[in-house]
Formats: structure tokens, C-alpha cells, sequence
């Protein structure tokens, strides 16, 4: 697998310290929910507390409304109590230092089984979770492990949507971690994000500048 280019340490820099500028209410929610699932801990939460983390997370901050909406936010909390024994085994886990290919088939098994979650509408149409979905809800129970993509960001990246693919996505962000980690490491103690949070801002913000929207559009 080609390796993407790693960032130019001052382009991303000044990425994350525009994303920081913009963004610091809307991450409020985002923290929030991160808080309460690690001080909590998926396994001493109900259906409805899972749920009511989850809205604010996916649907607020997460802008997942058109896809998931309440109905696809309630079938996802049940879903991830269904997998809490599958989730314990990654809990000690960083990204940073995790042998991913030893683990790329827990990975993806994880991956797809989450995207492939469905409910029905109230017009009666099968949903399912998605890819960016599922990705934010990985990231909301191990955010240390797991990150975040969209599809501009897997357009971009040239990636598809496949656990394979999210795996091969995972290698990326573990070398781009790994080669700035000192920049990392003073930004996480200035932000209170995890590494692979900060990384994930850079990739919001590069993939999504108005110049690359428009090219998208």
C-alpha cells in the first residue's frame, strides 16, 4: 500500500490553529460526548443512555441528521450494546503504537458490522448506517484507536468505503501520528483532543476549504 505524503509540519500547524478558531463552540458537544463515554464506559450505559449521547454527537455536531436521523441514532445506541464484548479488546489500544495489520480483520468485522446496521423509515425504506457514520461512532467509543472520515476526505485520499479500505485509511493517519508526534504532543496538551482528533481536524479543514468544495461540487 502507497503511504500518503505525511503533512508539512507548519501547513498543519496553522490548519488546526484555524480549525481551533473556528470551531471551538461546536467542539464543546463533541468533547462532551467523549467525556461521557469514557467516564461511563459503554458497558454501564442503557439503550437510552447510549442514545442520548449519541444525538447530540451524530446529530449535532456529527451532521448526520439526513442520514440517520432519531430512528437510525436509537437502532445504532441498541446495536453498539450488541458489540460491547467486541469493543472491550481495542479499549487499550492507541493508534499511535497498535499493530493494525495483527488486528485489520477485528477492524473491518467492527467496521462493517456497524455500517450495515438497518431500520426502517417512517416511509418504510431500509437504512443503514453509512460509512461516515460509522467511522464517528467507532471514534466516539476507543477515540484514541479509531478515526474519522467523510467522503470528501475519502475522495481526496483516494480511498473507498470499505472496511479494507478504512483499515488502509487507520495505516495513513498511524504514520502521520507517528511522524508528528511532537507536534502533536504540545497541541493535545494546548486542546485537550486526542491525537487522532487533531489529525482528524486537519483533514476536516484541508478537504473541505471552500476552493476544494467548490472543485467538488
Amino acid at each position: 500500500m502507497k503511504l500518503l505524503s505525511v503533512p508539512d509540519p507548519e501547513e498543519f500547524t496553522k490548519l488546526i490553529h484555524e480549525h481551533v478558531k473556528r470551531y471551538r463552540e461546536l467542539d464543546q458537544t463533541y468533547l462532551k460526548a467523549i467525556e461521557n463515554i469514557k467516564k461511563t464506559g459503554l458497558y454501564n450505559l442503557s439503550d437510552d443512555e447510549v442514545y442520548s449521547i449519541l444525538t447530540p454527537y451524530l446529530l449535532q455536531w456529527g451532521k448526520m441528521g439526513r442520514v440517520l436521523g432519531h430512528k437510525g441514532c436509537r437502532r445504532t445506541a441498541t446495536k453498539l450494546k450488541e458489540m460491547e464484548k467486541k469493543f472491550k479488546d481495542f479499549q487499550n489500544f492507541n493508534l499511535a503504537s497498535i499493530n493494525i495489520p495483527q488486528v485489520s480483520d477485528e477492524i473491518e468485522e467492527l467496521y462493517n458490522e456497524i455500517l450495515n446496521t438497518e431500520w426502517k423509515s417512517d416511509k418504510g425504506r431500509t437504512k443503514r448506517v453509512g460509512p461516515t457514520a460509522t467511522a464517528k461512532v467507532l471514534h466516539l467509543i476507543v477515540p484514541d484507536l479509531f478515526m474519522i472520515w467523510d467522503r470528501k476526505i475519502r475522495v481526496d485520499y483516494c480511498l473507498g468505503d470499505s472496511g479494507r479500505e478504512y483499515v488502509q485509511f487507520l495505516l495513513n493517519m498511524q504514520n502521520w501520528i507517528k511522524k508528528l508526534s511532537s507536534i502533536l504532543e504540545k497541541m493535545q496538551k494546548d486542546y485537550g483532543k486526542s491525537p487522532t482528533k487533531i489529525v482528524d481536524d486537519y483533514n476536516w479543514i484541508k478537504c473541505w476549504s471552500e476552493k476544494k468544495v467548490i472543485e467538488y461540487l
